[in-house]
């Protein structure tokens, strides 16, 4: 653990008492998942609904009648709540969560003192202080005071969760800036490097400098190195930035780690996390390999397939949430709840604004929610506790969550912009980060075929602690980082009868950062790079330029004068197929979706990029993308467990998701558009259903002995092909027995 992640090993020591008498704490960075065990496990295992107390009734007989009106009875309570608000929630046996029960203003910084950063760091870039140095002992001690006042009173009533702080970020949300340089960090920074390296020797030749002691060692900013911009991939050595970076991730999960720790000795039967959670970036401390080894539940926001990654990284074990804004469309506002229900998530926190009007009117709901309000009911009722009581059930399908590929990305995604980069803003980043769009892409890709996944992370393979028997095929999404240990292991997945699938690009870099002449991954392919050729058009290394970010994604996209196989772009362009056991290629130009088989198992390198599927699933060039998939899949043995029929035509944007409970299978149908989260609304859904109730046919793979409506109780028949109507926008549960 405190190896090549610079882990300090005092995390797992500390709470090994508490594992010993059973209470719900594991190591926070160590090998396991924080789980939710204890006196009270019983407490979380429904999906709740939590107004946020803002511009809301004031405690007493009206609002507990308003909220009875809704079907609501969850709230929440914030840093120094009142006596009136805690007595409201326990007479009325409201559950609730505290929020920044560790204060606000530390972990979050205040748009003032953010922008008076940014200001000063406009006048000067160099070596950046973060506003509340994260390694201030005072900074520490205040969360930790704040926090045991708030854990003290709020224990002793129908507690779901306690939140350390809203929106966190070592920066401001993702936004980027090369924090921190405070002498207390750079201290610890230098220790960081020491364990990571060993000797100065060793840092030297990773970084390429010659600091005479880990005492001098200073890291590089992005200023520092964007010349490498104008160097094919092979010549970049990014590690003096991309290892600050790292131990600005390991410090802030670090910090949450002490706060899980402090919050679970005063009351160790309920979780403790944060809400408001980013998109994985390179910037905030959003390294979700690592925040889910810190923290017990969160509420993150949809960006860049953070609800899936949290679902698979901690297996159901660790509650995740959403925000809920109700928009006035009751067909939008009930599919939101039904499809992450059906997702696995464990609630919402609801923020009681619509159209701009509070959701009371004093005392009075307003009339467009009273059409929720069978929903409301319905969600959190047996059905919610049936579904987040089972099993989430893959197809034995991996999706590569790998950190350091998502900070190569960014460093190549920030070209466009040159030295204006500091103002390419979280929504910016979210909105046109490659990476990001990339991982999203995959997994609509993988739900239009009728194939559920999990992520994997980067760090339980660099651990050896990844049981990757598990899987039948493991993708790599845009990884552009392997570590040689990672390799190892995915080299062996495949020798042992796996299917490795490669969009392009792999292992191309290190784990630091630096570029690889050749990818470690090639020799399996089965594949060559010349990286002088480039990627795309050979001039852009941006798949996304976010300068047009005025322009419509398509046309951000750099694919004029990228090669083209059957309609697909091409990324690579400087890449050719070996001699392998078997090969595709087609000419002229880069190899294009190349096959090697290596005994039992065997690998596909597509050079495809999966970008434009997001934009092209519903037109016809969405088709072909899906009969590329599901080729590869097949040929790996795996076919959807089921497919959806409307009017004979199936429908691919309909997602089936199983979840299992002993001997019995829940299988889940729900409308799939990409939705365009936002970090201050709802964002856009598009594609939701507005119509009423349609019959539709599912077809599965095997026949069931019985199968019924889990929400009606109605009998649906049994066999291979199932007949049923539903409402495309909220969700169909089927029974399976």
């Amino acid at each position: 653990m405190g190896g090549r992640a610079g882990i300090p090993t005092a995390r797992v020591e500390r709470v090994s008492p508490m594992v010993a008498v059973g209470l719900l704490l594991v190591p926070a960075l160590a090998a396991a998942t924080p789980s939710v065990h204890g006196n009270d496990a019983g407490a979380w295992d429904h999906f709740a609904i939590l107004v946020w107390q803002y511009r809301t009734p004031p405690p007493g007989p009206d609002a507990a009648a308003a909220y009875a009106r809704l079907n609501l009875r969850g709230i929440h309570l914030d840093n120094g709540f009142s006596d009136e608000l805690l007595a409201f929630a326990n007479e009325n046996d409201f559950e609730y969560y505290v929020d920044h029960a560790a204060g606000k203003g530390d972990l979050h910084l205040y748009p003032r003192e953010w922008e008076a950063f940014r200001a000063a760091q406009r006048e000067s870039r160099d070596r950046p202080e973060r506003p509340r140095c994260l390694h201030d002992p005072e900074v520490r001690d205040r969360l930790i005071s704040t926090l045991r006042d708030n854990v003290r009173r709020a224990s002793v009533g129908n507690c779901l969760a306690y939140s350390f702080d809203d929106e966190i970020s070592t920066t401001s949300f993702t936004s980027p800036a090369d924090v921190c340089w405070a002498p207390a960090t750079m201290a610890a920074f230098r220790e960081w490097l020491r364990v990571r390296y060993g000797t100065v020797d060793a840092l030297n030749a990773r970084w390429a400098s010659d600091f005479a002691s880990f005492a001098e060692a200073v890291p590089a900013q992005v200023d520092d190195l964007r010349y490498h911009h104008a160097r094919p991939f092979a010549e970049w050595n990014l590690a003096p930035w991309a290892d600050h970076r790292e131990f600005m991730d390991d410090a802030f999960a670090d910090l949450l780690t002490d706060l899980r720790y402090e919050c679970n000795q005063l009351d160790p039967r309920r979780p403790a996390g944060f809400v408001g959670g980013q998109a994985p970036s390179t910037y905030g401390g959003y390294d979700y390999a690592k925040l889910t080894r810190a923290v017990q539940w969160m509420e993150a926001y949809d960006i860049g397939a953070s609800n899936e990654i949290l679902r698979s990284l901690w297996a159901g074990q660790a509650p995740h949430v959403q925000t809920y804004f109700a928009t006035g469309a009751p067909h939008v506002d009930k599919w939101f709840l039904w499809y992450y229900l059906v997702h696995g998530n464990r609630g919402v926190i609801v923020w009681p604004e619509m159209g701009g009007k509070p959701w009371f009117d004093g005392a009075q709901p307003q009339p467009a929610l009273d059409a929720l309000a069978d929903t409301f009911r319905e969600v959190q009722g047996d059905i919610g506790r049936d579904l987040l009581n089972a099993e989430f059930s893959t197809d034995g399908v991996a999706l590569y969550y790998s950190q350091p590929s998502i900070r190569v990305s960014w460093f190549m995604d920030i070209r466009p912009h040159g030295a204006s980069w500091v103002n390419r803003s979280s929504s910016l980043n979210n909105a046109n980060a490659s990476d990001l769009l990339n991982r999203v892409a995959w997994t609509k890709w993988l739900e239009d075929v009728g194939v559920q996944y999990d992520f994997l992370s980067y760090l339980d393979v660099r651990e050896g602690i990844a049981d990757l028997s598990r899987y039948r095929v493991i993708v790599l999404p845009r990884t552009f980082a392997l570590s040689d240990a990672e390799a190892a292991a995915l080299r062996n997945f495949v020798h042992a009868g796996g299917t490795l699938i490669a969009d392009y690009a792999p292992g191309t870099f290190d784990e630091y950062g630096a570029g690889r002449s050749t990818g470690v991954l090639d020799d399996l392919f089965g594949v060559r790079r010349d990286a002088r050729l480039g990627v795309l058009d050979g001039a852009a290394i941006a798949e996304i330029n976010a300068e047009r970010h005025a322009d419509p994604t398509p046309d951000r996209a750099e694919y004029a004068g990228a090669f083209r196989a059957d309609g697909f772009v091409q990324y690579e362009r400087g890449v050719t197929a070996t001699v392998s056991d078997v090969m595709r290629e087609s000419a002229p130009g880069p190899a294009f979706h190349a096959t090697n088989d290596h005994g039992a198992g065997h690998t596909e390198y597509l050079n495809v990029t999966p970008t434009p599927y997001l934009w092209s699933r519903r037109a016809p060039e969405g088709f072909a993308y899906r009969r590329l998939l599901e080729s590869v899949l097949a040929r790996a043995g795996i076919v959807p467990r089921a497919r959806v029929l409307r009017d004979g035509v199936e429908a691919h944007t309909v997602e089936r998701l199983f979840w299992r409970a002993g001997e019995t299978t829940y299988l889940c149908l729900v409308e799939n558009p990409v939705r365009d989260a936002k970090i201050d609304g709802m964002g856009t859904a598009q594609g939701v259903p507005e119509r009423g109730r349609e019959d539709i046919e599912v077809h599965l793979t095997w026949a069931v002995g019985r199968a019924t409506d889990a929400r009606t109780g109605r009998e649906l028949g049994s066999g291979s092909v199932l007949q049923m109507s539903w409402n495309p926008h909220e969700a169909a549960i089927l029974k399976l027995q």
